[in-house]
Formats: structure tokens, C-alpha cells, sequence
């Protein structure tokens, strides 16, 4: 799936950080290609239960960790031979704190 920047509510940033998507089944690393205040997208091995709320831990560089709690709202298989991942998702952010919020504003503003 091919998002179209006119389909898009919110401003993203293209990024490259680490993720951590936090489930009762073990932790599954992954990388976030692109974010916004309100959802990212983002590489991944194995994917979160459908349709559950989740946490992620998003280490943005020279600064501590976003904690947020989030629900994916696509997710396909990825066929590019230069990503090690097997997905790509989009999630929302159900729950995000206003100083994540106002720091994710300000990097979305510089890119």
C-alpha cells in the first residue's frame, strides 16, 4: 500500500529509529521509517495481534525513550530486497504524552 501525501491528515518525518513493539509475547525489535504526531510506520519481523492495542518504545536519537501505546491500522509484507524485515505496518497512536507529542511537532517541523 502506497500512501499519497494528499491522503495524510498530519505532517510526517521521514526517520530511522529503533522500535520496540511490546506485547505479551516477547519483545520483536523493528525500525520506524516514518512518524508524525498521531501514527508511524515502521519495519518489522512478526507482527502485534490484529486489531489490539499494543505499547511501543521509540528510541528517537540524544533523547530518552517514547513510550506510547498503539493499534495497527495496516500492515503488508514486504518485498524489498534491501530491508531484512518481513513487514511493514502503520499504526496510530492511541495514547501518546503531550511532551511526546510537542517534541514529535518539532521534528516533523524540521523535516
Amino acid at each position: 500500500m502506497v500512501f499519497e501525501k494528499e491522503r495524510r491528515q498530519f505532517a510526517r518525518a521521514e526517520v530511522k529509529w529503533p522500535v520496540t513493539i511490546i506485547t505479551s509475547s516477547p519483545k520483536t525489535p523493528g525500525e520506524i521509517k516514518n512518524i508524525s504526531q498521531v501514527g508511524a510506520s515502521m519495519y518489522c519481523q512478526e507482527l502485534p495481534p490484529t486489531g489490539q492495542e499494543f505499547r511501543l518504545e521509540i528510541q528517537p536519537p540524544n533523547r530518552q525513550s517514547i513510550i506510547v501505546s498503539a493499534k495497527p491500522i495496516w500492515a503488508i509484507e514486504n518485498d524489498s530486497p534491501e530491508i531484512s524485515a518481513r513487514f511493514i505496518m502503520g499504526v496510530i497512536f492511541e495514547y501518546i504524552s503531550e511532551e511526546d507529542v510537542e517534541f514529535l511537532g518539532d521534528v516533523v517541523d524540521k523535516d
